[in-house]
């Protein structure tokens, strides 16, 4: 079973960062698809009903992109 968890990064500046923030979410265990947009900072994430957002948090942090907030 899957459900969809959206998320805010405040400084994706390209579609660039779109992609290298895509490849590195869909490298978690969980994640079915990931989506970014830089321009309205948005991600959008299918993951597995076990799978805990705040991993995709670290995940994005450790590229150097600011997350707004872990998602609950």
């Amino acid at each position: 079973m899957l459900k969809e968890i959206i998320m805010q990064v405040e400084d994706m500046k390209c579609a660039g960062c779109e992609g290298t923030v895509r490849k590195q979410l869909l490298t978690l265990q969980g994640v079915y698809d990931a989506r970014a947009n830089f321009k309205s900072g948005a991600i959008l994430l299918n993951v597995d009903v076990s799978f805990k957002p705040v991993e995709a948090f670290k995940a994005i942090k450790n590229l150097g992109y600011t997350p707004v907030k872990p998602p609950e």
